[in-house]
């Protein structure tokens, strides 16, 4: 058995959130995904970014705001979205008192076959 636990892992600020990796974790098998645990401040929002990977988000405890592209929607506890790589996303944390977090998960798309990556 491999366990992690949250008061032994390391916290970095990245892209306006206090971030957990998850996965790729050393000494244990490599998934074809990363993932990370994300958290948001009380009424901070994330830097808006887009990445090469597609991403999913599930969210674990609090409740906000999610902006995809030019589409914005309140976001709770046990939502999922999926967003397309290269989509600029935004995530804003509507609480006075606790965070917003939720699972991040990553991947690049097979490229298809004949076309460079």
């Amino acid at each position: 058995m491999h366990v992690k636990t949250d008061a032994h892992d390391v916290r970095i600020r990245k892209n306006g959130c206090d971030i957990r990796q998850l996965y790729p974790w050393d000494g244990v098998v490599v998934p074809p995904w990363n993932s990370t645990l994300c958290s948001i401040r009380p009424t901070e929002s994330s830097t808006p970014h887009g990445h090469a990977t597609d991403e999913t988000f599930i969210f674990i405890s609090g409740e906000g705001y999610l902006r995809v592209g030019t589409e914005e929607r309140q976001i709770t506890l046990g939502d999922v979205v999926y967003i397309p790589h290269g989509t600029d996303h935004k995530v804003t944390n509507t609480s006075e008192s606790d965070p917003l977090t939720f699972v991040s998960i990553y991947w690049l798309q097979p490229t298809e076959l004949g076309k460079d990556a």
